[in-house]
């Protein structure tokens, strides 16, 4: 698995290289994981909020939920209460449904505000723990 990833938006690109081993560094340097947790939470909930799936009941919308990774933001919709999640956002062309890549949508839309809040965070996180 890359520790390396490429964000690019009309002219601007952003590389960003070794955030996996920053992570693992200031854990074992002694930040705590539940502040991680947090700012990851905190990440995948920008997205959440900003996501707009297909609303036709509004039960996928109220799946959609940010996970508590200590090392990457997660975003998930979908689950018992609407299967068909995964289906709406990617897709089925053997069925004919085309995708509505509603949460992509949203990271694509506030790459920015995620990048500051990364930023912010790292930095309460190393500060709080007499890190810098």
């Amino acid at each position: 698995m890359s520790d390396e990833f490429e964000v690019v938006s009309g002219t601007g690109r952003v590389r960003v290289k070794g955030l996996r081993k920053t992570l693992r560094s200031m854990e074992q340097a002694g930040a705590d994981a539940e502040s991680m947790r947090d700012l990851m939470h905190s990440i995948g909930s920008i997205v959440v909020r900003s996501a707009s799936p297909p609303r036709v009941s509004g039960a996928l919308a109220g799946t959609m939920r940010a996970g508590r990774g200590k090392t990457k933001a997660v975003v998930r919709a979908g689950g018992a209460r609407a299967p068909y999640g995964p289906v709406i956002h990617y897709g089925w062309p053997a069925r004919g449904i085309s995708a509505q890549p509603f949460l992509s949508d949203a990271l694509n839309r506030n790459q920015a505000n995620i990048f500051r809040e990364l930023d912010t965070g790292i930095a309460d996180i190393l500060s709080h723990n007499r890190l810098t």
